[in-house]
């Protein structure tokens, strides 16, 4: 009978720790992660010979790069454009329409003369865009940090002539596309007067992914990713350097429409965890904001290698500069910004300065090679939290005990309410045995 009555009491008990067990695995595991059908397509529904993959017909010549990455929901869309025409430039669109489409007027981008490029790039239904923004990357400084202080100056006259990425020759992107690994590089070298010898056996590039689901980058500086952004890593590899202590900086602008309650800010998050990125607690985001909501954002961390294999021995700082306000006329001429967006006084546009390196690491001449990641979406960004790994360590030393303090209510609840029932089961039997034995005596 005490089995029984113990059986029925971790019977009646199991609702009670399969909710306690719920409760934890649910802490542990964390939320559900959301995910779109990406797709990624080059040149799409271009048919005349200026966009067409082939070699070019002289050194100046460019391939015109244009690549639609399209990351559909249920119940929206996010477009992301990536173009090396004008210069290299991401635009953001999001749709509330799941069914919404890119349209590229390729006479008009690449044949107009006489004729403003805007209009050449839409989105149909129109009525369904209801954010938009852009990232151009301008200019590449470079200084001679004499004195090796790792600062950019704040005169353009102390240092060289900037690298106008509006004046590259860029290789074919569809060369190095991966449609199925949602990745591809555009690579390209400088066709300004006395520096086209400078990138004889050197480059800038600009490896572009995109993402399916929510998830951390495998390599450095492990960066969060989800299916409402794209990232790229940048790389200036074997430039040869103007100076003997050349650094490089490079200029990033951010172009969004200038609605009432906008707001463009720079953050600078601290971190108290750096499993991902070792000796990195920074992380800065570029955000855009209506009233309380972040429509869109960029998002990197202050470091950048010095190796194609990235690890903490060739890790170096990278310095982020304060906003600055661009004038319409920086940006360039033939710039998808300018083929979308058809009022340019009406946007705002922000821009800073990232330079690469730190006092003692050599400078650019060490190595010539330095490469930065960053990511550019749709929505928050996403914020930093502890892994698994650190989670399952907290969970030993401070869970465990937690744990077993609530299993152990859970536990002596269960045993003081199978007591109560038996006492009282015992109680009945005795009852009825002593009613048992008068009825003899009678």
């Amino acid at each position: 009978m005490a089995a029984s009555r113990q059986a029925r009491g971790v019977y009646e008990c199991w609702p009670m720790f399969s909710l306690a067990l719920f409760v934890f695995i649910s802490l542990v595991v964390g939320n559900e992660t959301f995910s779109r059908q990406v797709s990624m397509h080059y040149n799409p529904g271009c048919n005349i010979t200026e966009c067409q993959s082939s070699p070019p017909s002289n050194n100046n010549d460019t391939h015109n790069n244009l690549v639609h990455v399209l990351a559909r929901g249920h119940r929206d869309s996010l477009h992301y454009v990536w173009s090396t025409i004008g210069a290299p430039t991401v635009l953001v669109v999001h749709t509330t329409s799941k069914d919404s489409e890119l349209r590229v007027d390729w006479e008009r981008l690449l044949r107009a003369t006489n004729r403003s490029i805007s209009g050449a790039i839409t989105f149909e239904p129109s009525n369904a865009v209801d954010f938009s923004m852009a990232v151009i990357f301008n200019k590449i400084w470079e200084y001679e940090d004499l004195h090796d202080k790792s600062e950019l100056p704040e005169d353009e006259a102390e240092m060289f002539e900037p690298y106008d990425l509006a004046k590259m020759r860029w290789d074919d992107f569809n060369m190095t596309m991966n449609a199925t690994g949602l990745t591809g590089n555009f690579t390209g070298a400088t066709t300004q007067p006395d520096m086209e010898s400078l990138f004889q056996n050197g480059s800038i590039s600009f490896k572009i992914h995109a993402f399916k689901t929510d998830d951390r980058s495998t390599d450095l500086p492990h960066l969060q990713y989800t299916s409402n952004q794209t990232q790229f890593d940048f790389t200036i590899d074997s430039v040869e350097p103007r100076g003997n202590m050349s650094r490089y900086a490079m200029e990033v602008m951010l172009i969004t429409e200038d609605k009432r309650g906008t707001h463009v800010d720079l953050k600078k998050l601290q971190s108290i965890d750096d499993e991902y990125t070792p000796g990195v607690f920074e992380l800065f985001e570029l955000t855009t904001t209506h009233g309380a909501q972040t429509d869109s954002y960029v998002q990197w961390k202050p470091v950048c290698y010095t190796k194609h294999t990235r690890s903490m021995a060739v890790a170096t700082p990278a310095k982020t500069y304060k906003l600055k306000e661009p004038d319409t006329a920086s940006i360039p001429g033939d710039t998808i910004v300018r083929a979308y967006f058809t009022n340019l006084d009406r946007l705002q546009r922000k821009a800073l300065n990232v330079s690469f390196g730190l006092t003692g690491d050599g400078t650019y001449v060490a190595s010539n090679f330095t490469s930065w990641t960053a990511s550019v979406g749709y929505g928050e960004p996403p914020a930093e939290r502890l892994s698994l790994l650190i989670i399952v360590v907290i969970s030993t030393g401070l869970g465990i005990p937690v744990i077993i303090i609530m299993f152990g209510g859970v536990f002596i609840c269960c045993r003081q309410k199978d007591g109560e029932k038996g006492e009282k089961e015992m109680k009945d039997e005795y009852t009825r045995v002593n009613g048992s034995e008068a009825d003899v005596i009678n």
